[in-house]
């Protein structure tokens, strides 16, 4: 039993898609490992700093210059093993910097930061990007408490650009198909890093920071407070609502890897996504490719099967109108002659009809033809001779 054009060509499309999404999934799980693997490393390196003896003595003798000096070319020191940072500090009890990497940075309060609150705790802590306060440009922050007996004395804290993340963010633009972009976004919806950056990071910050829905005013003023958004009020967020996404995010479990697919977009600008829940932070990042990309190969071989049949059909006409000229040409011929003949526009024993056409049909009726006139020949001949007996 043949199954319809239209349900075979649909269920093609559902298994290419199908096919499509697990690609998708395995990418996307794979860069948000990738980016779970960055975040724990640097935690590592702030939390390594925390424990040099030099960093550790400061902490325990702030007011001392020697210390202070000693402690400087430790942070200096634990700075230079990666390009991305661009600081990394001991901030007093009371919220100060007071030995830092960058000179300039010492003397600035971070008090309110909450890097800095949860590290005063005995906890260590990654930040969702902020604007920095000394360079007012967005950044991770990375902190460690210093303690010695089981007294926090200090905070250790990293501040880490963001090009790192951008990177890998921006490694799978187009990876997975073409059209394919990716997107990091926080617990609150707010994308952290997008693939649009690659090769406009000029045009980042434009790009970053637009929610996938609306945020409470609560949540909205005391990220505002945390300078998550630099200059900006909550009210200048651009909210650039995903609503499927949104719900797959929220039913997604915090502290464990894992992820859940969503669609979005209508019609040709359909597009299946997966989001990916990290483990280090519960940030989701999101891998998306528009539909068409998987199932055109389903779409064009029903436009080549449609393609194909005109072909034949307007092929089959042209050679039925050239075969009907080539046979009709020659035959209207010999019917012309043929028709002489019977009237006596020609002399029978003159007559004769022409056999070497290059058709075989053509050739077969001139032959017939030619068969026909012998007979008649020779019965007239022997009427003839018969009539002249007589007389």
């Amino acid at each position: 039993m043949t199954r319809p054009v239209g349900l075979s060509r649909r269920r093609t499309r559902n298994d290419l898609t199908s096919l499509g999404v697990t690609n998708i999934r395995q990418r996307s799980t794979s860069t948000a490992n990738a980016i779970d693997a960055y975040l724990q490393s640097r935690l590592g390196d702030i939390v390594l700093v925390s424990k040099l003896p030099d960093v550790v003595r400061y902490a325990q003798n702030i007011d001392d210059p020697a210390a202070r000096n000693a402690a400087r070319a430790a942070l200096t020191a634990a700075a230079a093993r990666s390009p991305e940072y661009e600081s990394v500090a001991v901030v007093d009890a009371k919220g100060k910097i007071v030995a830092a990497s960058v000179a300039t940075d010492e003397g600035t309060s971070v008090a309110f930061r909450e890097y800095f609150l949860s590290a005063l705790k005995g906890a260590t802590y990654v930040s969702d990007p902020s604007y920095s306060v000394i360079t007012n440009r967005p950044a991770l922050f990375f902190s460690s408490p210093v303690a010695a007996n089981g007294v926090v004395l200090a905070v250790v804290r990293t501040r880490v650009n963001l090009a790192s993340v951008w990177d890998i963010v921006e490694g799978d633009a187009g990876s997975v198909g073409e059209g394919a972009h990716s997107f990091l976004v926080d617990d609150y919806g707010i994308r952290l890093a997008v693939s649009e950056t690659r090769g406009h990071r000029d045009q980042a910050e434009s790009l970053i920071y637009k929610p996938i829905a609306a945020i409470d005013a609560d949540t909205a003023k005391k990220l505002a407070a945390d300078k998550r958004f630099g200059q900006k009020t909550p009210e200048q967020l651009v909210i650039d609502p995903l609503p499927t996404l949104k719900t797959a995010l929220d039913a997604l479990p915090k502290g464990a890897s894992a992820d859940a697919t969503f669609a979005f977009g209508a019609g040709s600008a359909e597009q299946r996504g997966v989001v990916t829940r990290l483990v280090t932070k519960p940030w989701g990042y999101v891998l998306a490719v528009p539909l068409t990309t998987y199932t055109k190969a389903a779409d064009n071989a029903t436009f080549d099967a449609v393609l194909m049949l005109v072909m034949g059909v307007l092929l089959s006409f042209v050679i039925g109108v050239v075969l009907t000229r080539s046979l009709v040409g020659p035959l209207r011929r010999l019917v012309g002659e043929a028709t002489q003949v019977s009237t006596g526009d020609v002399d029978l024993r003159e007559a004769h009809f022409d056999t070497r056409s290059g058709d075989d049909i053509t050739h077969e009726v001139a032959s017939a033809f030619d068969r026909m006139l012998n007979a008649l020949r020779f019965y007239a001949l022997a009427d003839e001779t018969g009539t002249g007996g007589e007389e």
